[in-house]
């Protein structure tokens, strides 16, 4: 656990701020959510293994990631596995409760009514508590307080607020120090506060996300490029890896939704969702796809068909932004399209692949070989509908 005594006194840590630096704030985070293209680079972008989490968790883990690009599934898990091992019904000495280790008065104002040992609730308050220690960071490190106060072991203590630039350590490691110590502490100490839990904190959870994330197609070369559209979509597509789950019916042209059916509760998208959604982005709205596989399969330039993934002479013909779809052998006419994939060179696709897992890479060889693969090539020319 990683809760601790410490913890009880200093997540009481308050700021007294300027209300334009809370409007900022609030836009910021708008933002983050509203544009799937705003996320974190680096480490961040990693791939997340959903299949590591415990079953009884996935698919709320999955859920997270939406808030702010600090937080990603895998930060989530991470911090789960930190601090309770994925035990729901866990209380720590300094009385700390269920997944996410939240004191009761923290969980007061974040766990929305819900019972404390509620999973789903625990790892949903744990997301937008994170982000919102992200948005006091920014804070922190623009100058924006006056005072830091932080309270350990029932005794109050205060400083006058750091200068813009005084603040040591990136928002992500601060986010995660505040979450371990208190925000007041971050602000009091102008950056990860000097004792040994919270300075092994940070590293622990960066050290643990190894075990949450997916590995990389090693294979997969072609970044794309923005002069075309083919190049932009692959692009648009791999700025989603691992940021949303699969959602049954979820995807707009603008961005996740919640699906219906078994996608109902979770934000994210469907395979033909996530395809709609890419060609729309990367064509600055001209492209507008049908929602579904079927109708989608139908459109655009027909570049070949195979059963089972296409031979090497077939592959050359195809270029990264291509879409495959995917028909059961035995199937006839476009509406038994079960599958979307977008192909991105050297027999790898970036795909929404089913419910429990997240967007990532997969190589052909997932797919079945006595399925019917369908190549097709859209262009802004390509007629399409909503």
């Amino acid at each position: 656990m990683s809760k601790k005594k410490r913890k009880t006194g200093l997540i009481l840590g308050l700021f007294s701020g300027s209300f334009v630096a809370f409007v900022v704030l609030m836009a910021t985070l708008i933002a983050a959510v509203t544009n799937p293209l705003n996320m974190a680079k680096g480490f961040l972008n990693m791939a997340f293994n959903v299949n590591a989490v415990p079953a009884a968790f996935r698919s709320f883990v999955a859920q997270t990631g939406n808030v702010c690009p600090e937080v990603t599934p895998t930060v989530v898990a991470a911090q789960i596995d930190q601090e309770s091992s994925w035990r729901p019904n866990i209380v720590s000495p300094a009385g700390a409760i269920g997944l996410s280790q939240f004191i009761p008065t923290t969980w007061a104002t974040w766990g929305g009514g819900y019972p404390q040992t509620d999973p789903r609730a625990n790892i949903m308050a744990q997301e937008r508590y994170d982000c919102y220690l992200a948005g006091e960071v920014r804070k922190i490190q623009a100058g924006q307080y006056k005072t830091c106060t932080m309270t350990m072991h029932g005794r109050v203590y205060t400083n006058a607020g750091p200068k813009a630039g005084e603040t040591r350590g990136d928002v992500f490691d601060l986010m995660l120090a505040s979450y371990n110590a208190g925000p007041g502490a971050v602000c009091y100490y102008r950056g990860i506060p000097p004792w040994n839990e919270t300075q092994g904190y940070v590293p622990g959870i960066k050290n643990i996300m190894s075990k949450y994330s997916a590995p990389q197609v090693k294979n997969a070369v072609y970044t794309g490029d923005n002069k075309t559209l083919a190049g932009r979509a692959v692009n648009v597509a791999r700025q989603t890896i691992g940021k949303y789950p699969y959602s049954w019916g979820g995807g707009t042209f603008t961005g996740p939704s919640e699906g219906f059916a078994q996608g109902a509760g979770i934000v994210g998208f469907d395979c033909s969702g996530f395809v709609r959604f890419v060609f729309y982005q990367a064509s600055g709205g001209a492209l507008k796809l049908p929602r579904t596989t079927g109708p989608q399969s139908g459109v655009g330039q027909r570049i070949l068909s195979s059963v089972g993934p296409p031979s090497r002479a077939e592959e050359a013909k195809m270029q990264p932004g291509d879409v495959i779809f995917f028909t059961s052998g035995s199937a006839v006419g476009t509406e038994a399209t079960h599958h979307v994939a977008l192909y991105v060179g050297n027999s790898t696709t970036i795909n929404a692949y089913k419910t429990g897992t997240i967007i990532r890479e997969d190589p052909f060889s997932r797919f079945s070989r006595s399925d019917v693969w369908t190549v097709q090539r859209y262009s802004v020319a390509t007629t399409a509908q909503a």
